[in-house]
């Protein structure tokens, strides 16, 4: 199998940070938001619309546009981009332009034919999203039957292939008690590295409004039982519990406080660039607009919006271990501003814990803030 020559890449990105303060390192790639599943979770069904996705040459020019930008990693994801009948043709296309891939896929599709392409062609990574690992719990979940069978035999024949292969699982209501589970079939296959499987604790409302994947969600406690279940799991969140939540701005005026649009950028199935996935705010349509225009001088006003309301968010001394955003609030509760329960418990979960693994060690930390 051909290997992407890696050489330098990581300095090349370290001496881009240190010299520019913005630049479009990665992009991802929403080329559709159908899907061949029908996950009672999904943040994007319900926007399906075939007719409104950008054309292979559409992509293609866009392609070169963050080429010529200088942007070094790109993400195919959607929906399911392997839906898409022209997928391995953007997909080479992209690969002539030197960028680093990965592709985010449910796995089902993966046809003897393709992984055959991508062993001879590989992507930097593949991550494939493995709700259950029992076959009543996979299927209750993606709402398709006899897709399980299909997506284990294809996850083995990637980790056969030698493709670089990662498997994730979003936390539900419906799997909790799997997620052990799905990690331990992980790393018995692709081996003992903690980085091959992903969890994501995080359940959005749809890009729609509506707000039914949110009674998917686990509870701050039912998080920590998931934690819990797994020795490595519980040290890797006991270590990012005990440090400040990173890329944040501390200015508590500013309303929107990640700086990940500084580096990177998502582009929608019909082509619209914007710095969040779950927000439409300070987008441009790449059918009209320059993707410099877009990245360079659309993202940065967000950084001058501040609070217009009285929010209890913008004084919230848990603001820092809070995954609460404009982009997630809007999505609940129609306003950016609102403050949203779940987020709120989230927080208050993670400080308590924060405290309990201080007082452990013997310091004092409890004193800073009492919940």
């Amino acid at each position: 199998m051909k290997k992407q020559n890696l050489s330098g890449f990581s300095g090349r990105i370290v001496n881009i940070c240190r010299k520019r303060k913005q630049f479009p390192i990665r992009g991802q790639l929403e080329l559709t938001y159908r899907c061949n599943l029908n996950c009672l979770h999904c943040y994007c069904s319900g926007l399906e619309y075939q007719d409104k996705e950008l054309t292979t040459a559409e992509w293609k020019k866009i392609i070169d546009r963050m080429a010529k930008e200088g942007c070094l990693e790109l993400c195919f994801t959607g929906g399911e981009p392997l839906i898409r009948k022209d997928f391995l043709e953007i997909y080479a296309y992209a690969k002539t332009k030197g960028f680093l891939i990965t592709i985010f896929s449910n796995g089902v599709l993966l046809t003897k034919e393709i992984i055959s392409y991508l062993e001879k062609s590989p992507p930097f990574s593949i991550e494939i999203t493995l709700n259950g690992i029992t076959r009543k719990t996979y299927e209750r979940i993606t709402r398709v039957k006899d897709t399980f069978d299909k997506v284990i035999e294809n996850i083995n024949q990637l980790a056969k292939s030698g493709i670089n292969l990662f498997l994730k699982a979003n936390c539900l209501k419906e799997n909790k008690n799997e997620i052990a589970g799905i990690k331990a079939f992980t790393h018995k296959l692709l081996g003992e590295d903690i980085k091959r499987f992903k969890y994501d604790p995080f359940i959005f409302a749809k890009l729609n409004g509506d707000r039914s994947p949110c009674k998917h969600r686990l509870s701050a406690q039912e998080l920590l039982e998931v934690r819990r279940s797994d020795p490595k799991i519980w040290k890797e969140f006991s270590k990012s519990v005990c440090s400040i939540t990173p890329g944040l701005v501390k200015n508590k005026e500013r309303l929107y406080r990640c700086t990940s649009w500084m580096t990177n950028f998502f582009i929608n199935p019909s082509g619209w660039i914007r710095p969040c996935n779950l927000s439409t705010e300070y987008s441009a349509d790449l059918k009209t607009a320059t993707f410099k225009e877009g990245f360079y001088n659309i993202f940065g006003r967000l950084q001058n919006e501040e609070f217009k309301s009285d929010s209890k968010c913008k004084n919230c001394l848990l603001r820092r271990y809070c995954y609460h955003c404009p982009s997630r609030a809007y999505l609940e509760t129609k306003s950016k501003e609102s403050p949203v329960d779940y987020y709120c418990q989230l927080a208050k979960t993670a400080f308590n814990e924060k405290n309990r693994l201080f007082l452990k060690k013997g310091g004092n930390y409890a004193k800073e803030i009492k919940v």
